[in-house]
């Protein structure tokens, strides 16, 4: 049985982050107004982290197939889980769970996930608390072991992505609260100060005092770089 290999996941994602950070070179050339400019901003932004969602998921099902020995140990205690006392003791007495070392790619997703959906996180929490749950350390370890500043940065895209999707009262400050966080301070990528972040295009369009480049292609970058990390 052929395997999914995580090294293609990154590498299909780091191309699919290319092309989007090469568009928005050549679109933010040929464009010249600020309002066209900001909703360029906006819209390269909503591409890349909708490319961060689907690598992560692609990640943990490759993680998944490659070893699933902390998987298959997951599978018995979720069904013990759902058991009965009764139940438990006829399960323990007369029954045993037999899970297959190598799970195809498509069982795995379907028991991760029935409804065929990615497998989406709220937080980097969310994605930790999936990694112990499911991968073996030495995977799981590639995302428990993230930099206190690489997770308050995943936290400040998702925020951002969902503030730019649904432009809502909570979706504003849920994304004020991820980008005040002070391990992103000295980053670039959240806001100094009192004052919060009303126009996230301009806000993602302007240059960080002391940084080089636009915090978009901050963000960019920095899904580059952790991306490979994980």
């Amino acid at each position: 049985m052929r395997k999914t290999d995580p090294d293609d996941v990154r590498n299909d994602f780091a191309a699919g982050l290319a092309d989007v950070v090469s568009f928005y070179d050549t679109a933010f050339a040929a464009v010249t107004g600020d309002k066209d400019r900001t909703l360029l901003v906006e819209h390269t932004f909503l591409a890349a982290a909708v490319l961060w969602e689907g690598y992560v998921s692609d990640l943990l099902i490759a993680y998944i197939n490659r070893d699933t020995t902390r998987f298959r140990q997951h599978l018995k205690d979720a069904l013990e889980a759902g058991m009965s006392t009764k139940q438990k003791t006829i399960y323990t007495n007369y029954a045993s769970l037999s899970v297959p070392v190598h799970i195809k790619k498509g069982d795995i997703i379907e028991l991760v996930d029935a409804g065929g959906n990615n497998i989406t996180f709220s937080h980097f929490g969310e994605l930790i608390e999936a990694a112990n749950r499911w991968l073996v350390p030495a995977s799981a370890g590639r995302i428990t072991g993230r930099t206190a500043a690489q997770k308050a940065s995943v936290n400040a895209w998702i925020a951002i992505r969902n503030h730019i999707a649904h432009r809502s009262e909570r979706s504003g400050k849920a994304m004020n609260a991820a980008l005040a966080k002070g391990e992103l301070h000295g980053t670039g990528l959240g806001r100094v100060g009192p004052n919060a972040v009303n126009h996230v295009g301009s806000f993602l369009k302007s240059t960080p005092v002391g940084m080089q480049s636009p915090r978009i292609k901050l963000y960019l970058d920095g899904m580059s770089a952790i991306a490979a990390f994980i």
